[in-house]
């Protein structure tokens, strides 16, 4: 694990100030981008994010518009843009690859953002929580980790099940029998195992 300090980034997006944590240092073959839930903030990940450094990884902890700083509101598809924002500047820094990973709110940001095509893997947390249409489902590209528990609280687990089955391989589904939802499930007793399971995915090549 890397005890270097998170360097504060600020980045534009559609006219707003986003800020983020920047762990570890770029250039580098990949980086990730980890993206919060509706919930919570960048600050959720500080625990995490220096193990993707220890592996490799260079994190960059997103704060959605409103959240931890970031100007402006969002939106339905504004963490979309707020993402493509994020990818632009991490590819400007020295980032080769892209890995993607969101939690609930975050998640369904993730996935919107594999539509472009443009990054090596996706790790989605209880997302989708809501109805995805198909179609939208089938666009989702990468490598893929579903993570989520049977009984997620927030009722994510069918949709969750719904978007694996129609996204196309390589995939992976971790389901556990739990009700923590998000953030929930890094603090719950299987806590360790799901971030184990992140990490693994992020650093390795499926």
């Amino acid at each position: 694990m890397s005890d270097a300090p998170a360097r504060d980034v600020q980045l534009a997006s559609e006219g707003e100030t986003l800020r983020a944590a920047l762990y570890g240092t770029l250039p580098a073959k990949r980086a990730a981008i980890l993206c919060h839930g509706q919930s919570w903030d960048a600050g959720g990940w500080r625990d995490i994010a220096p193990r993707f450094v220890g592996r490799g990884v260079p994190a960059l902890a997103l704060n959605f518009r409103g959240y931890g700083g970031s100007t402006g509101k969002t939106g339905k598809w504004t963490t979309v843009a707020d993402l493509a924002a994020a990818k632009a500047w991490l590819r400007q820094a020295g980032a080769t690859e892209i890995a993607l990973v969101g939690a609930s709110m975050g998640g369904h940001a993730v996935l919107g953002s594999s539509f472009d095509r443009d990054v090596e893997c996706v790790v989605s947390i209880s997302a989708p929580v809501e109805p995805v249409e198909d179609a939208l489902s089938k666009k989702v590209s990468g490598r893929k980790l579903f993570i989520c528990a049977n009984e997620d609280s927030m009722g994510a687990a069918p949709h969750v099940l719904r978007t694996f089955d129609l996204c196309d391989r390589p995939k992976t589904l971790l389901m556990f029998g739990a009700t923590e939802h998000s953030i929930g499930m890094f603090h719950a007793r299987y806590g360790g195992e799901v971030i184990a399971a992140i990490l693994d995915f992020v650093a390795g090549r499926g």
